[in-house]
């Protein structure tokens, strides 16, 4: 059975403890979080005690934290992203989390495919000896250069074994395919290629994927309900059931808002989930 669940990046603005408490009283049983502060300061795995964390889950009665966002998670272009990264592994350990979401990033200006795609292993071969040392899952998000389609998905995939890496599948990120770089309160879409088709792209890559977003936006790229946009998060869904994947989809947006009104966003959103999972 699919999982259902809900990132507390909806309500990145708001208190850690008032967004649990909401996402919860929904009707939500799992939720992730990010250590992407200040965008999403919600988590910072310097200085929190993983327990805390644990803590706040038993706290509201849910049954699993299913995924931290890494710090620094533009690999190519952050150098920055190897420690940080590792730390955020370790602290997901600490605190239960199975897996850890990071991106490929956008490739720096003058970098050949090749030599980026050298940069990138050798990165991630440190990240992925943390993974396997944690016994967590490295999961790559549609989220830059390379991951945006399906044949930078399954290069990458290449890097490392279904032991500790995957993928955290986000079609919306490939349906308007662009880059984005969230950081200091602000993130900005840089649209470098034609959207793929979200289904078409999943099919391919289907058996790596660990975790995975439900995010919907409409015309203008705004953030919506899920279900009440241009995403077919519908085809995914059914491609992930077709398919006995028993992880989670998790709500995301890019957050920002009245708490209310994401308060609205997310009840929409659990409950077009829930049937069509359910169906």
């Amino acid at each position: 059975m699919i999982k259902l669940g809900c990132g507390t990046v909806l309500f990145r603005t708001f208190d850690l403890e008032r967004s649990l408490d909401a996402i919860r009283n929904i009707g939500f049983e799992y939720f992730e979080t990010q250590a992407v502060g200040p965008w999403c300061p919600h988590v910072n795995v310097e200085k929190d005690d993983p327990e805390t964390l644990v803590r706040l889950k038993n706290k509201f009665g849910f049954k699993g934290i299913t995924g931290l966002w890494s710090l620094n998670g533009n690999i190519l272009s952050n150098p920055n992203s190897v420690a940080s990264g590792v730390r955020s592994i370790e602290w997901a350990a600490a605190a239960g989390i199975p897996v850890v979401h990071t991106g490929d990033g956008h490739k720096p200006e003058g970098l050949s495919d090749e030599d980026a795609y050298k940069v990138l292993d050798e990165r991630m071969q440190i990240l992925l000896e943390a993974a396997r040392k944690n016994n967590v899952t490295l999961a790559i998000e549609p989220h830059g250069t390379f991951s945006l389609t399906i044949d930078g998905l399954k290069k990458i995939m290449k890097l490392g074994d279904e032991s500790c890496l995957g993928i955290n599948y986000d079609g919306c990120n490939v349906f308007r395919a662009g880059y984005v770089e969230s950081g200091n309160g602000q993130s900005g879409w840089q649209g470098n290629a034609q959207g793929s088709s979200e289904t078409e792209v999943l099919k391919g890559i289907i058996d790596r994927v660990v975790h995975c977003h439900a995010k919907d936006v409409d015309a203008q790229g705004n953030c919506v309900a899920v279900g009440e946009g241009l995403v077919d998060v519908k085809g995914c869904v059914e491609l992930l059931k077709a398919s006995n994947y028993d992880g989670v989809v998790s709500v995301e947006t890019e957050g920002g808002g009245e708490f209310e009104q994401v308060v609205e966003l997310a009840t929409k959103s659990y409950r077009y989930l829930n049937e069509i999972i359910n169906k």
